[in-house]
């Protein structure tokens, strides 16, 4: 559940009746009546207020036996900033980071722990007191909505999304997806028309709160990590990778 008492739920009630994107990925919103969590920003109907749970993370909500909803789709919803998270300790705003980039995929929390020079206990209690959820909960959370985000966006058959995702094995990918989800994850397949890229390229959906100057923003990030060279225009060109060089573009919808 979110931190904070009756003053932040009625703000949290005000925004999500008034579907406010500035609030887009700072909470979700759980539906007991359906169990179902959702974006502030959700299009569909507005349940009632007593049927609203708030919650600080995705992880929080999937904890408490919620499900993603499949209109709004969590998993696009943008990263919480620096001013959100003023309140929760620098060692849980790296270990969340750290878990988010796939720290603990192949690696234990004890590996983590000694990373950031603190004992596992201490991080463990870090995470439960400040985020909510355990460090294995986070991480799994993770997985799975980036999993989501593979399997509705993308035609990548379902052995290479559990590995891109984080999971060890296609099985394990296969048994916490139903046992979280409660489907299979070829059900988010169906009725779904992809556009085939013969070129092997993947189209992914990068969501912001406005307002943002993303074209500035775009084009910074491909000379970062490309070492200063963009080529094609703004928000074209290189970044490096594990094979070689990795071509993109970003383009805005909004």
């Amino acid at each position: 559940m979110v931190s904070g008492a009756g003053q932040q739920r009625e703000a949290y009630q005000l925004a999500v009746d008034a579907r406010d994107p500035r609030f887009d990925g700072v909470f979700f919103v759980g539906i007991t009546t359906t169990h179902v969590y959702c974006r502030p920003c959700c299009p569909s109907r507005l349940a009632y207020d007593r049927h609203r749970r708030f919650f600080d993370s995705a992880a929080a909500a999937e904890r408490a036996g919620f499900r993603p909803c499949l209109r709004c789709r969590p998993e696009l919803a943008p990263g919480r900033g620096a001013t959100a998270l003023a309140a929760v300790s620098r060692l849980a705003q790296l270990a969340a980071q750290k878990i988010a980039a796939g720290a603990l995929n192949g690696r234990s929390v004890a590996d983590l722990a000694a990373e950031l020079g603190v004992s596992e206990r201490h991080l463990r209690r870090a995470l439960e007191r400040e985020v909510r959820v355990s460090p294995l909960e986070l991480a799994q959370t993770h997985r799975l909505l980036l999993a989501k985000r593979l399997i509705v966006d993308t035609d990548l058959p379902m052995t290479r999304v559990a590995y891109a995702s984080g999971f060890q094995s296609l099985r394990r990918f296969n048994t916490v997806f139903r046992a979280q989800y409660r489907m299979p994850p070829s059900a988010l397949r169906r009725g779904r028309k992809l556009i085939a890229r013969e070129d092997g390229s993947l189209r992914l959906t990068l969501a912001y709160r406005p307002p943002l100057a993303w074209e500035s923003l775009a084009q910074g990030g491909w000379a970062r990590a490309s070492g200063g060279a963009v080529a094609g225009g703004a928000g074209a060109g290189f970044a490096r990778a594990p094979g070689g060089r990795a071509a993109g573009r970003l383009s805005g919808d909004r």
